[in-house]
């Protein structure tokens, strides 16, 4: 599985990538075989003054599962990056779980005779 990291506006501070790459990593762990490619992007936003301007956007591939895509806006770089990977194995521990879920069907009572 690869994961792409794209810094836009960001000031790519030393250990950034590292950063993010372990912190995602660590966040897909068990669920790394259902996943094609993760591309993570940080970016300045340019909030208000004050406000919250770093973005980190999270798109997954999965195989077989929808897409998983959000986005965090923090005031730090790696406070989006820390909620993004919480949430990243948080939704997908919910959508392996609903795809690993038999489907119901109708009971069907046998009688014996």
């Amino acid at each position: 599985m690869r994961i792409d990291l794209q810094c836009d506006g960001v000031e790519t501070a030393p250990g950034l990538r590292d950063y993010v790459a372990q912190r995602m990593r660590s966040a897909i762990g068990r669920f790394r075989d259902h996943i094609q490619w993760a591309r993570v992007k940080v970016a300045d936003v340019n909030g208000a003054e004050g406000a919250a301007d770093k973005r980190c956007v999270v798109q997954l591939k999965l195989r077989n599962l929808p897409d998983v895509v959000f986005a965090i806006t923090q005031l730090e770089v790696r406070a989006a990056v820390d909620e993004a990977a919480d949430r990243v194995a948080r939704v997908l521990a919910q959508r392996v779980r609903r795809h690993q879920r038999p489907a119901r069907g109708p009971a069907i009572a046998v009688l014996q005779a």
